[in-house]
C-alpha cells in the first residue's frame, strides 16, 4: 500500500522526512574527490585561515666556528609567514513538483528525489575540489625556497606535470614533469613528490573524457577487450586505482579547462588535474546539505530546495600540484 503526500494521517511529514533521508544518505554513500582532501569548519565567519611558515631546519653546529649570529657557526632563522584562506559560499538546487504526484505516487517519488538532490550535492563539492587545482603552479618545475641552514633545497610550489597527447613527440620536455603516457606521468608525479620529501604518498585526478580510457589501453597493452590486466580490472569495476607505484588514481568529469602550454606548444585548452598530498587541498563546510520543502502559492505545486554552503581550495602549493593534460 502506498502512502501519499496530504493523506490523514500526517503523511506529508513522512514524505518530505524521507527525502531529506534518502538525500542524506545518497552523499554519505558518495566515493567522490571530496573524500581525498581535509575537510574543516571555518575558523571565522565562512572563511578558513591556513597558516603557511617557510622550513626551519638544523645546521651542523661547530662551538668554535665563525660567522654566526648567535654562537660559533650558528645562524638564526628567520622564516617567513605566510597566510592563504579558503572561503565557503552558498550553493542551491531548487526544483517544483505537482501535488499530484505526491497524491498519486508511493514513497518511491520521495526516494528518487533525495537521491537526485543528494547526488547532486556531492557532485557540486567535488566541482569546486576539482577547480582547486587550477590554483596549483601553472607550469612545469618546482619552485624552491632559498638554500637552508642544512645545505638543502625545499620546494615552496610543485610543478605541473604535462601529459601529451597520445603519440606526440616531446620537443621542448621539462625533464621530470613532461610524460608521454599516462604511466609515465604517474611515476614522475611519484618521482617529484619524493624528491620534494612530502610524507604519505599522492592521490592523482585525472579526466574521464580521454585519459581513462588512455590508461586502461596502456595497461593492457591495447588489447582493451581481451586481456584486462587485474589494475584494468579495477580500473573498470570502480572507476579508479587504489594503488599503482603507491600512488591513488582517480578520475573525474569534472576539471577545469584552461589556456596553458604544454611541452613547447603554443597556448592551447588543456584539462587542469592535480596530484596532491595530505593539507594540500582544503575543503570548508560552512553548512553541509539541507533539504527544504514547502507549497508554493496557489496550492498546485510543492517546492524543494536543496541548499549547501562550502568551498574548496588549494592550501598550500608545496604538497600538490596540477597536472596539464593536452586535449587531444
Amino acid at each position: 500500500m502506498a502512502y501519499i503526500l496530504g493523506g490523514d494521517s500526517g503523511e506529508g511529514f513522512g514524505f518530505e522526512k524521507a527525502i531529506a533521508n534518502f538525500s542524506l544518505r545518497a552523499v554519505h554513500e558518495s566515493t567522490g574527490l571530496v573524500n581525498m582532501t581535509t575537510v574543516v569548519t571555518p575558523t571565522q565567519g565562512n572563511v578558513f585561515e591556513i597558516p603557511l611558515f617557510a622550513p626551519i631546519t638544523y645546521q651542523d653546529y661547530n662551538p668554535s666556528g665563525s660567522g654566526g649570529d648567535i654562537s660559533g657557526n650558528a645562524s638564526e632563522q628567520n622564516p617567513a609567514l605566510l597566510q592563504s584562506s579558503i572561503t565557503a559560499s552558498p550553493a542551491v538546487a531548487g526544483t517544483a513538483f505537482d501535488i499530484f504526484y505526491g497524491w498519486t505516487t508511493s514513497f518511491n517519488l520521495a526516494a528518487t528525489l533525495g537521491s537526485e538532490l543528494g547526488e547532486s550535492f556531492a557532485e557540486k563539492v567535488d566541482q569546486r575540489v576539482a577547480g582547486a587545482f587550477a590554483a596549483f603552479k601553472a607550469t612545469p618545475g618546482n619552485t624552491n625556497y632559498a638554500t637552508s641552514a642544512d645545505g638543502f633545497t625545499r620546494p615552496s610550489a610543485l610543478g605541473a606535470m604535462e601529459l601529451l597527447v597520445e603519440g606526440a613527440t616531446p620537443t621542448g620536455a621539462t625533464a621530470g614533469f613532461t610524460a608521454t603516457s599516462v604511466l609515465e606521468l604517474i611515476r614522475l608525479v611519484k618521482q617529484n613528490f619524493k624528491a620534494a620529501r612530502i610524507p604519505g604518498n599522492p592521490v592523482i585526478v585525472l579526466d574521464v573524457q580521454q585519459t581513462m580510457n588512455r590508461l586502461l589501453s596502456e595497461l593492457t597493452g591495447g588489447a582493451v577487450n581481451n586481456n584486462v590486466s587485474n589494475i584494468g580490472n579495477e580500473l573498470l569495476t570502480t572507476g579508479s586505482i587504489s594503488n599503482m607505484y603507491g600512488c591513488s588514481v582517480l578520475f573525474t568529469t569534472f576539471l577545469s579547462s584552461a589556456s596553458r602550454s604544454v611541452d613547447d606548444a603554443a597556448a592551447s585548452p588543456v584539462y587542469v588535474g592535480g596530484y596532491m598530498g595530505d593539507g594540500a587541498v582544503y575543503t570548508v563546510m560552512k553548512q553541509g546539505l539541507e533539504v527544504k520543502m514547502g507549497e508554493k502559492p496557489g496550492g498546485l505545486q510543492m517546492w524543494l530546495t536543496g541548499v549547501g554552503y562550502f568551498g574548496a581550495g588549494a592550501a598550500d602549493g608545496r604538497r600538490g600540484g596540477a597536472i596539464n593534460i593536452a586535449k587531444a
